[in-house]
């Protein structure tokens, strides 16, 4: 009998057709992330109208992020997916079709604003939660790079420029792309395969349970003591120290690095650069020193970058300064990025399939909930020193990986190949309360994503 051999790097056309789909929404997400602030601005000299729209943003992730993964599990994560992109660009449409005929009322935009990142709790967690249904076991990795790799490519490297050139030329334009991107990714999204449309449970409840019993199962599944627990909080962990150092990052490389504004742009492209090499790299360091390795190292490096990126530009001064800060600022957001490749493929084989949008909507609300929080504090902090959040921020993320070194451990039982993870248990009944315990006594259960990222640098 013969075995095939795929070649390197293969995925299914199927999953190509998810890709393709997510691309899209990407290039919408990151055409309206430049569009929305510069529309705010033109209808109000108020600063604090920047700040309500980027909390507006967030606010759905604490609201609703556990329940919108009941809604995703419940339900064909194909239609969720495609609905949602559809939805969200007919708020665009409405948007451009507002700015094109009268003046836009700023009500209008915080409530255009709310009702996209409401609907996109929904959207984005069925396209995380399809991705191991769509690809083999042993191509989880790679899977998951070129997914981080391609949103960092489309957000940071075209979303933005083509953004704000748009913008410049036409208010509605920016509005009217994103809408038709959602429309493409909503035709992609319903002709996904019908094996993508919900995980199977391994037992049947007597009787349907109610969305709100979920959520709960869900809460309950994701926060039990055990591996899955562990990384959820190790995740947010990290993505709180590192967000408590970009507190004030755009005013330190302005005010203490001394970049000029214009060069804001190259800097931001220098991290999906930077992001997109730690996506593609992250699978090979899985295979030169382990899962567990290739995490911590992600992690300390990320937090020595930032630690350096506080220290070192001032020190060296001028343009080798500025040349340094953007450097370590890539080198953070390789590492960032690495590091969620890594979570979303641990958190895809120790999770069953039906769980996974709830422990991803769970992770997440935490997730945002601490790091925004984080940035505050870190903006707080940096009102008495720019360079005091990078350098605290960074040296408390290398403490929190060393520290996490124990905890993580569970990972080097995860094979990079071949069948399921030893890891996961027999799931029960969805009625059925608390999860079992699974091998060694642990129940089980990101960022992309996400229990949660490590640092949202990597998806900015």
């Amino acid at each position: 009998m013969s075995t095939t051999v795929l070649p390197a790097g293969w995925l299914p056309g199927s999953f190509h057709r998810l890709w393709s789909a997510g691309l899209l929404g990407n290039l919408a997400d990151g055409v309206g992330m430049v569009a929305v602030p510069l529309l705010a601005m033109r209808l109000s000299d108020d600063p604090l109208v920047v700040s309500t729209i980027s909390a507006l943003g967030l606010l759905p992730w604490l609201l609703l992020g556990a329940f919108s993964g009941a809604v995703v599990d419940r339900t064909d994560r194909r239609r969720a997916m495609g609905g949602g992109a559809l939805v969200r660009g007919l708020l665009l449409a409405t948007l451009a079709l507002a700015g094109a005929v009268a003046h836009v009322p700023l009500w209008v935009l915080f409530v255009t604003v709310f009702a996209v990142a409401c609907v996109e709790t929904v959207a984005d967690g069925a396209a995380q939660a399809m991705v191991p249904s769509l690809v083999p076991v042993d191509r989880l990795d790679t899977a998951n790079s070129r997914y981080q790799a391609g949103e960092l490519v489309t957000q940071g490297l075209v979303a933005l420029p083509l953004g704000t050139a748009l913008f410049a030329w036409s208010t509605s334009a920016p509005f009217v792309v994103g809408a038709c991107a959602y429309a493409a990714a909503a035709v992609l999204a319903f002709t996904l395969p019908r094996r993508a449309a919900r995980a199977a449970v391994p037992v049947q409840p007597a009787a349907p349970e109610s969305v709100w019993r979920s959520t709960a199962q869900g809460l309950r599944y994701t926060f039990a003591a055990g591996p899955l627990r562990r990384l959820v909080l190790v995740s947010t962990a990290l993505a709180a120290t590192l967000q408590f150092a970009q507190g004030s990052l755009v005013f330190y490389l302005v005010r203490g690095v001394g970049l000029p504004e214009a060069a804001l742009g190259l800097v931001t492209a220098g991290m999906a650069i930077g992001g997109v090499l730690g996506a593609t790299v992250s699978p090979r360091m899985v295979a030169r020193v382990g899962r567990r390795g290739a995490m911590l190292s992600a992690a300390v490096l990320a937090g020595i970058s930032f630690a350096l990126l506080g220290a070192v530009p001032g020190v060296l001064g001028g343009v080798v300064g500025m040349v340094a800060a953007a450097v370590l600022v890539a080198a953070a957001a390789g590492s960032a990025a690495a590091w969620n490749v890594q979570s979303a493929t641990v958190r895809q084989r120790i999770v069953p399939g039906h769980l996974l949008g709830r422990v991803q909507g769970a992770g997440r609300t935490l997730v945002v909930g601490l790091t925004s929080m984080a940035m505050l504090a870190g903006g707080a902090v940096s009102r008495w020193d720019l360079r005091a959040p990078l350098i605290i921020g960074g040296l408390l993320s290398v403490v929190v990986a060393l520290a996490a070194f124990r905890a993580l451990a569970f990972v080097d039982a995860i094979p990079s190949s071949g069948g399921p993870t030893p890891l996961s248990p027999v799931e029960p009944a969805e009625s059925s309360g608390p999860p079992a315990a699974g091998a060694g006594g642990d129940a089980l259960a990101g960022a992309r994503v996400h229990g949660g990222e490590m640092s949202d640098m990597s998806d900015q």
